[in-house]
C-alpha cells in the first residue's frame, strides 16, 4: 500500500509560484510596451546625423628629407616636417586646430541646428539667455563628432565628423583638411626662414671658405624646402578620397533601439513583477 504525502508547512508549492509568474507576463508586456513607445517619442525627436569621411596618407616630401638636414640638426636648427601617420593623428587631434576652424567658419549651425542663435552667437535656452560659445565649446562638441582612425599597416588615416546635414559634414571634413595643411605649410615656412637667418648670420661671422661653402649649399636647401612647403597641393599630405556628401544618414538607430527598449523593458519588468508574486505566496 503506498502512503501519500501530506505538504508540510515548510514545504513549498512550486507550481503555485510557477502559475503566479506566468500570470504577469502580460503585465510586464504592457510596461514594455509604454516603455518602448516613450523610446520611440524619443527617438523621433532626435535629429538625423550624417558623417562624412575623407583619407589622407603623408607625402612623399615629408618622408624623405634631403641628405643636408641632418646637417642642419647638427648646427642645432629645427628641421622636418609632419612625415608620419601619428604626426597627422596628432595634428588633426589638436585642440588648437580645432578652435581655429570654429573661429574661422562659424560651425556652430551645422552643429546645433536651429538651437544656435547667431545674434547673440549662443545657444538658445526656454527662459534664458545662454552666454556666447567659445573655444571650450568648441573643443567638446568636436570630441564626440570628430572621429580619427589612423592605420598604421596601410599608411593611411580616415578623418570624418558628424554633422546634422549631409552638406554641412562634407564642408567641415574639407574645413579640417584645409587648415591642417595651412598650419603645415605655415609652421614650415617661419621654420624655413628662422633657418634660413640663422645660416645668413653664421655666414656673416665664418671666414673659413670651406666651412662657408657648406653653410651656402645649406642655405639652398632651406630656400628648395620653402618651395617645397609653397606646393600646397602635394605637401604634408595628400588626400586618397575627398569627402563626399553623404547620401544616407549614420543615426540615429530608431527602429533598433526601440527594439532594444521593449525587450529589455519586458525582461525586466516581468522579473520584478515575478519576484513581487514570489514573494506572496
Amino acid at each position: 500500500m503506498i502512503e501519500q504525502t501530506v505538504p508540510g508547512p515548510d514545504t513549498i508549492d512550486l507550481s503555485a509560484h510557477v502559475d503566479a509568474i506566468g500570470k504577469s507576463w502580460w503585465k510586464a508586456a504592457l510596461l514594455a510596451v509604454v516603455a518602448g513607445t516613450a523610446m520611440a517619442v524619443y527617438q523621433f525627436r532626435l535629429p538625423d546625423v550624417y558623417r562624412a569621411t575623407a583619407v589622407v596618407a603623408p607625402s612623399e616630401e615629408g618622408r624623405q628629407a634631403p641628405a643636408a638636414f641632418g646637417v642642419l640638426s647638427s648646427f642645432g636648427i629645427a628641421v622636418g616636417g609632419s612625415s608620419k601617420i601619428e604626426d597627422l593623428e596628432s595634428l588633426f587631434r589638436s585642440n588648437d586646430l580645432t578652435v581655429r576652424i570654429f573661429r574661422k567658419y562659424d560651425l556652430w549651425a551645422s552643429i546645433h541646428g536651429d538651437r544656435y542663435d547667431p545674434l547673440t552667437r549662443s545657444l538658445r535656452r526656454a527662459g534664458s539667455k545662454g552666454k556666447p560659445l567659445g573655444d571650450w565649446d568648441a573643443i567638446r562638441a568636436s570630441k564626440n563628432r570628430l572621429k580619427i582612425l589612423p592605420n598604421k599597416k596601410s599608411g593611411v588615416l580616415s578623418l570624418s565628423f558628424d554633422s546634422l546635414s549631409p552638406e554641412s559634414s562634407s564642408s567641415i571634413v574639407t574645413d579640417y583638411l584645409e587648415e591642417a595643411k595651412s598650419r603645415l605649410q605655415e609652421e614650415a615656412l617661419e621654420r624655413a626662414a628662422r633657418n634660413k637667418r640663422f645660416i645668413e648670420e653664421q655666414i656673416r661671422q665664418t671666414l673659413d671658405p670651406l666651412t662657408r661653402d657648406r653653410l651656402y649649399s645649406l642655405y639652398f636647401q632651406e630656400v628648395e624646402r620653402e618651395m617645397l612647403a609653397r606646393n600646397r597641393d602635394q605637401f604634408g599630405f595628400k588626400v586618397i578620397d575627398s569627402p563626399r556628401v553623404p547620401d544616407r544618414k549614420i543615426g540615429p538607430q530608431r527602429a533598433l533601439s526601440c527594439a532594444y527598449a521593449l525587450i529589455l523593458s519586458f525582461i525586466f519588468f516581468w522579473g520584478i513583477l515575478s519576484a513581487r508574486q514570489w514573494t506572496k505566496q
